[in-house]
C-alpha cells in the first residue's frame, strides 16, 4: 500500500522546504519528494556559497511576473521581518552585508543545516531520488508515481520544482510539466542572468580581463534596462555582475521573443564623463603620447592595443582622434549573438502564468488542492537576495495555504 500524507511537496529546494515546513508546523503529516539525493543543493552554490537569502528592503516592484499583483501580495504577508524571523528562529543569526541579507557563517551550508534540522523536528518524511512522473487526482487525493515505480498519495499537493537553472542540481524543468500536464499554461523558459554570446575580437583579445563598467541592453533600437558592476570579458564574449544584471531583457528578446537587434551598449570609463574624457585623451594627444597608450592609467594595459585600433581612417586630427575614442570608450556597442545555457543562468525567466494562481493561499485557480510556489511560477526578481526572498515567501504562504483546506 502507498504512504499516505496530508501534503506532499514536490521539489526538496529553498520553497520546497519551506512550504514543507510551514505545513507540518500547522499539524499536517508532509513528505517532500525530490529528484536528488539530498536535499536544497542549489542553495548551497547561491550567494557565492555564501547564500544571500534576502534584502533588508524588498520591493514587489522590481520583479517581473504575469500577475504583479500576485508578488505584491506575497510580500505584504511574508516579507522581510518575517523571513528573517523564520531563519532566527531556526537559530540562523543574519547579518546585512549593503542591504543584503546572509548568515553570520557567511556559509550557505549554515542555512541548509538549519532548514534539515527542521525538517526531522517536524517529523517531514523525506523521499530522494523520487522523481515524479505525473501528479494523478484521484477523487479526495492525489497520486504521485515516481519513474522508478514508488507510490505515494496526498490530499493536497504543493508543487516547488523549481525552473530550469543549474539542472546538474536538481532544477531541469520537469515540473513544468507535471502542472502543464494539469491544464496551467507555461510562459516559456528562458536563461536569466546568464553570460551572454558576443562575437567580437576584442572579447577575445582581452579574454580573463575584468573592469568596473556600465552595460545597458537594447533591443530593436530601444534601451531597456541598464546596470553597473564587473565587465569580464571571455572567449565566447561577455560575463560579470554588470551583464548578468542586464542580461534577462536581453535573452527574452532573443530566445523567447526571437528579436535579431540585440546589443549590448558598454561604458568602459564609467568614472569620468564624456566630455572629461575627451579633453584627457585630446590632452595625451597633444602632449604626443603614443596611440597605444592613449588609456594607460584609466584602463589595464591589455587595451592599449585595442583601443588603437578604434581610431577611424581619416581621423587623423587630435580632435577627431580624441572624440572618437570617447565615443568608442563611453559608448562601445556590440550585437549579441546568444546566451549560455541553462548550466550557466543564475534563474530561470518565465514559467508557470501566475495569474493562474490564488493569491492568498498560492493555490492553483484550475487544479483544487494543488498549490504552486518558487522559482516554477513566472515571477522572477533582480540578483541579489530577491528571487531567494520569493522561495521563502511563497512556500511558506503555499505551506499555510495547503493546511488551511483542511476540516
Amino acid at each position: 500500500m502507498s504512504p499516505r500524507f496530508d501534503i506532499a511537496v514536490v521539489g526538496g529546494g529553498a520553497a520546497g522546504l519551506a512550504a514543507a515546513i510551514a505545513a507540518a508546523r500547522e499539524g499536517k503529516a508532509t513528505a517532500i519528494v525530490d529528484r536528488m539525493p539530498r536535499l536544497g543543493k542549489k542553495i548551497l552554490v547561491t550567494g557565492g556559497g555564501r547564500c544571500n537569502l534576502g534584502r533588508e528592503r524588498l520591493e514587489a516592484g522590481l520583479f517581473s511576473s504575469t500577475d504583479p499583483s500576485l508578488v505584491a501580495s506575497v510580500f505584504e504577508r511574508f516579507g522581510t521581518r518575517e523571513i528573517t524571523r523564520f531563519f532566527e528562529q531556526l537559530g540562523l543569526r543574519i547579518v546585512s552585508d549593503g542591504g543584503r541579507l546572509y548568515p553570520a557563517t557567511n556559509q550557505a551550508a549554515s542555512v541548509l543545516k538549519v532548514l534539515e534540522l527542521e525538517v526531522r523536528r517536524q517529523r517531514i518524511e523525506v523521499f530522494t531520488g523520487f522523481e515524479a512522473a505525473a501528479i494523478e487526482p484521484a477523487g479526495r487525493t492525489f497520486v504521485l508515481p515516481s519513474v522508478d515505480g514508488r507510490k505515494i498519495e496526498a490530499r493536497a499537493v504543493i508543487l516547488a520544482g523549481g525552473g530550469r537553472s543549474y539542472p546538474a542540481l536538481g532544477a531541469d524543468g520537469s515540473a513544468f510539466a507535471l502542472a502543464r500536464a494539469l491544464g496551467h499554461r507555461l510562459i516559456e523558459p528562458v536563461p536569466s542572468c546568464v553570460p551572454l554570446l558576443v562575437r567580437d575580437r576584442m572579447c577575445h583579445f582581452l579574454q580573463g580581463q575584468k573592469i568596473r563598467a556600465g552595460a545597458e541592453a537594447w533591443v530593436e533600437g530601444r534601451a531597456v534596462s541598464r546596470a553597473d558592476g564587473d565587465l569580464l570579458f571571455t572567449a565566447y564574449g561577455l560575463s560579470g555582475t554588470a551583464v548578468l544584471d542586464v542580461s534577462t531583457e536581453i535573452s527574452v528578446a532573443l530566445n523567447r521573443d526571437k528579436k535579431r537587434r540585440v546589443e549590448i551598449r558598454l561604458d568602459l570609463v564609467p568614472a569620468m564623463g564624456r566630455d572629461e574624457l575627451n579633453m584627457e585623451i585630446l590632452r595625451r594627444l597633444n602632449d604626443g603620447w603614443a596611440e597605444a597608450d592613449l588609456v594607460s592609467g584609466l584602463l589595464p594595459e591589455k587595451f592599449g592595443k585595442t583601443v588603437a585600433g578604434w581610431i577611424p581612417p581619416g581621423s587623423r586630427t587630435e580632435e577627431r582622434i580624441a572624440a572618437a575614442l570617447a565615443e568608442a570608450l563611453k559608448n562601445q556597442r556590440l550585437q549579441v549573438q546568444g546566451t549560455r545555457g541553462w548550466n550557466e543562468a543564475e534563474f530561470t525567466s518565465g514559467g508557470l502564468d501566475a495569474g493562474e494562481i490564488e493569491s492568498e493561499r498560492l493555490e492553483s485557480k484550475i487544479i483544487p488542492r494543488l498549490f504552486l510556489a518558487g522559482e516554477i511560477c513566472d515571477v522572477q526578481g533582480p540578483r541579489g537576495g530577491f528571487n531567494l526572498s520569493w522561495a521563502w515567501a511563497s512556500g511558506t504562504l503555499a505551506g499555510r495555504g495547503a493546511a488551511s483546506g483542511f476540516a
